[in-house]
């Protein structure tokens, strides 16, 4: 879980069953250096060429480590320009951490999981250029061609961006009626030719017809390659998203852990239809229309597609 102190940094929970998400944070956290490089950060923003001198390790090193603790989310950098071009700014974004060594939550919860590939939506509409997919091993050639969104190639797709539109995917059914939380959670940010770290874009979720809410994207970015990114894959494009988790319960609607709405499970009528509709997209509606790349499992930071995850009440509950 995740909650934020005064908007900008954030107390992190972590939970021993959760092994995906705390095992890149507690490695994160296993060497001095990289120790030394948060409490230096927590001086303020710098940039990693200052992080090397401060710390009197070569560049290289501490980029790498830079690296590490930005993967683990425990700090956000972003490319600003300098006195001799442009320089990797980093800055804290974890104020304190927490690890649970006991009974999670959601282990009182069966979990079920669904992944989708990206290209693997059901329907789209909308859609204006810029706009593409783009495969592990090589581009589709039908940049800016909006019937290329139909194309059979699509299923193979890691990578897709538009300016405007709408993507819908369709996960199986839900049987269960004692559904405790459901998650959606997908890699994304704006849409510009090549990548601009400033150019805002209001990307809305909506489940079942129903609008979760609207995030922000603060840019398209780049300016260093994504993780996962294929060799062919230009400097010059948009490189890698945040990584976005909508939660829904009882209680109401959650981003990131932090609550965002009122709308409930009973509110996206789960068990009505044999699929559950995702939508993801930018439309005039919602305010500011800067575009939005969605990232596969070989694309970006993150090593997954367009991810639903729910929980069903255990019987002895």
């Amino acid at each position: 879980m995740e909650s934020w102190v005064d908007g900008r940094y954030k107390r992190l929970e972590l939970d021993i069953g959760d092994m995906d998400r705390a095992l890149p944070v507690l490695h994160a956290l296993s060497t001095p250096l990289r120790l030394k490089i948060l409490r230096e950060l927590w001086k303020g923003g710098c940039s990693v060429n200052e992080l090397a001198r401060a710390l009197d390790v070569p560049v290289s090193t501490a980029a790498l480590n830079v690296q590490i603790l930005e993967r683990a989310g425990l700090l956000a950098c972003e490319m600003k320009p300098g006195a001799r071009g442009m320089v990797k700014l980093c800055t804290q974004r974890v104020s304190s951490l927490s690890l649970n060594l006991g009974q999670r939550e959601d282990d009182r919860a069966s979990i079920r999981k669904f992944e989708m590939p990206v290209g693997c939506y059901s329907t789209v509409s909308d859609v204006e250029p810029s706009c593409g997919l783009a495969g592990y091993t090589r581009n589709f050639d039908m940049d800016d061609m909006p019937g290329a969104f139909y194309h059979p190639q699509r299923f193979e797709a890691e990578l897709l961006w538009m300016h405007a539109g709408t993507v819908e995917y369709r996960f199986p059914g839900l049987s269960e009626t004692n559904i405790r939380f459901l998650e959606i959670s997908y890699e994304t940010c704006s849409e510009i030719r090549t990548y601009r770290n400033d150019y805002p874009s209001d990307i809305f979720t909506e489940i079942n017809g129903v609008r979760l809410g609207v995030w922000r994207s603060p840019g398209d970015f780049g300016g260093r390659r994504g993780f996962l990114n294929p060799d062919w894959w230009s400097d010059y494009n948009t490189q890698y998203g945040r990584l976005l988790t909508w939660r829904v319960d009882d209680e109401g609607t959650y981003l990131d852990d932090a609550r965002v709405g009122d709308v409930t499970l009973e509110d996206l009528h789960l068990n009505a239809k044999d699929y559950i509709g995702l939508r993801i997209g930018v439309t005039d509606e919602n305010g500011i229309v800067g575009g939005v790349n969605l990232f596969g499992k070989r694309f970006g930071d993150y090593p997954q597609g367009i991810v639903m995850r729910y929980g069903v009440a255990n019987h002895s509950e």
